[in-house]
């Protein structure tokens, strides 16, 4: 799993934005590179929880529909 610690968000979005063919002028690519290091920060925990096979997700809400 990513640790958050030693995950480099600017090299990393200096690197990949031009491979998907993003020009993103330094100042954007530093507010990007701080985004990318919350969504990091707060997605590693969830992603590391355990979950076991026989949960069952949440039902889709869909309005309108009624489910007995």
């Amino acid at each position: 799993m990513l640790d958050p610690k030693d995950f480099n968000a600017a090299a990393y979005v200096a690197a990949v934005a031009p491979a998907v063919g993003l020009r993103l002028p330094a100042e954007r690519q530093a507010r990007v590179a701080a985004a990318l290091e919350l969504v990091v920060k707060i997605g590693v925990p969830a992603l590391s929880c355990e979950v076991a096979e026989e949960i069952e997700p949440a039902p889709v809400f869909n309005p309108g529909v009624s489910r007995p």
